[in-house]
């Protein structure tokens, strides 16, 4: 199944990272020479992606002005309830511009090519890659149970505790999507609650449409919601990172 179409959702007010959250969309951190966003596109432009659809909301201007790398259309999509809703809001308006199998991510994440090349080299339609634990601070861990040689999707929260088992991994915010669960993701979208995250409408999703969860364990990876969480990616990540490219 080839993959042309990657879906980033942008539209969070970055409320966690305080004045700096105000003044620009996560998305625009800086780290070195680039920002969160622009590298990410970067790494989808080399990953033969022909597509980077955007959904933005908050501060949506830097968006707009924003230049793909050579080879990358880039459409923005603007979510206006993106101060009222959760993230599901923002995948429902994406997921209109979808026209086959895509990679789906999250905008505030840093992470290395092999990320990207795990799920694309997957041969499950829709798979969500995890890694071994980070320590990073408000991690979402995920629950697979084995099946036919695979480890299949059951959940995922914040909570430790969820499961009474131990969680297969911790999610990276990158997953492989399928048109079939991109539809049935839509069938919920009328009984989703204002403040529902995209993570929930999976977990719901899932109990009729199958998902592979794939694990990294050293994957270099990190997300950026708050101070600390920067700290940890420009003084023990980043370094790694760009030892890579």
């Amino acid at each position: 199944m080839t993959i042309r179409q990657a879906l980033i959702l942008a539209a969070g007010r970055g409320v966690r990272m305080g004045p700096l959250g105000q003044n620009i969309p996560k998305g625009f951190i800086a780290l070195g020479s680039t920002t969160l966003i622009a590298r990410s596109l970067e790494l989808l432009a080399a990953a033969g992606m022909a597509e980077a659809v955007i959904v933005t909301g908050h501060l949506a201007e830097h968006y707009d002005a924003l230049q793909p790398p050579a080879g990358l259309a880039l459409t923005r999509l603007h979510n206006p309830l993106y101060a009222e809703k959760g993230s599901f809001e923002s995948l429902r308006v994406g997921l209109a511009a979808m026209r086959g199998p895509f990679l789906l991510l999250e905008s505030d994440i840093v992470y290395e090519p092999r990320a990207l090349a795990t799920v694309s080299a997957s041969p499950h339609d829709d798979l969500i890659l995890t890694s071994g634990p980070t320590g990073a601070g408000d991690e979402v861990y995920v629950w697979a149970d084995a099946q036919d040689g695979a480890a299949r999707f059951r959940g995922m929260s914040k909570d430790r505790r969820a499961h009474a088992d131990d969680p297969f991994g911790e999610l990276v915010g990158i997953s492989k999507m399928s048109q079939r669960l991109a539809h049935e993701l839509l069938q919920h979208a009328a009984e989703a609650r204002p403040d529902a995250d995209y993570e929930s409408a999976v977990v719901r999703a899932a109990a009729r449409v199958p998902i592979a969860c794939a694990r990294v364990d050293d994957l270099l990876w990190g997300e950026i919601d708050d101070a600390a969480m920067l700290a940890r990616v420009e003084t023990g990540l980043w370094p790694r990172l760009v030892t890579l490219a």
